[in-house]
């Protein structure tokens, strides 16, 4: 039986609000900037420890708000 190879994470863009996935509380931020390999530049707007930081992150570590 063949198995089918997982699906690509979530295709983001610049501007598009994205949700950490971690964590207990709610933490959200907007894509600036799209990097290779599925990576992303976020600048967080809210999250006590993330708010007006800039980080980069994995797709698999957010979802796209909506």
């Amino acid at each position: 039986m063949r198995t089918m190879p997982a699906a690509p994470g979530p295709r983001l863009r610049a501007g598009d609000v994205v949700v950490l996935r971690e964590g207990q509380e709610h933490v959200e931020g907007e894509v600036i900037a799209v990097l290779v390999d599925s990576r992303y530049k976020v600048r967080w707007t809210s999250g006590l420890d993330y708010r007006d930081r800039v980080t980069t992150i994995t797709a698999d570590q957010v979802r796209k708000k909506g």
